[in-house]
């Protein structure tokens, strides 16, 4: 089987980069002028049911410890976009900008059916504000997707843009989700 969907030198897709820029555009059109930046991940359980994954969560959480992400899941940067830094730069930086909030949530974020919006209150500069799950699962991979507002939290915005309707928002993102699903070609 061949991936019709090109990598890029810098090892994200093409498809990919190009629905990142739509969805980072979608915001910005929609009146969220400081969105920059949507990281494409692909989320694929190595092992365990939803009970068993969420309960080694839930005792992470509890003894205040990082999540055991590596043990249940493989994450795997698929598309990037943003007006300050590159993949590379984005990839490096993901152990910092991918908080502890947004990462006690993969499990909710995998098994629950979409849409899913997930949001870190507390995260600022390049750490990503909110986590996207717009569409369900294809052959045993969530794709989410990483949102970064480096002035201001994303939610923020919904109390401060009278008008504005998050149901609507949410509506014309699930439509962008599927142009991002046939953009997309999991492997």
């Amino acid at each position: 089987m061949t991936n019709t969907s090109p990598l890029i030198a810098d090892g994200t897709d093409a498809k990919a980069d190009v629905a990142a820029e739509r969805i980072v555009r979608h915001f910005q059109a929609q009146g969220f002028a400081n969105i920059t930046e949507a990281l494409i991940i692909q989320i694929h359980l190595k092992k365990g049911s939803r009970a068993e994954v969420e309960a080694a969560f839930e005792e992470a959480h509890e003894q205040d410890k990082a999540p055991p992400l590596q043990q249940y899941f493989e994450i795997r940067p698929y598309g990037h976009f943003a007006d300050f830094r590159s993949f590379a730069e984005a990839k490096s930086a993901i152990h910092s900008d991918f908080t502890l909030s947004l990462r006690n949530e993969i499990a909710r974020v995998y098994f629950e059916p979409a849409p899913v919006v997930i949001e870190d209150a507390l995260a600022s500069g390049t750490k990503y504000d909110v986590i996207m799950k717009l569409r369900d699962n294809v052959n045993g991979y969530a794709v989410a997707i990483l949102m970064n507002d480096p002035d201001a939290s994303f939610l923020d915005y919904i109390g401060t843009h009278l008008g504005s309707d998050w149901q609507k928002i949410m509506g014309n993102l699930e439509f962008a989700s599927a142009i991002l699903g046939s953009e997309i070609d999991l492997h």
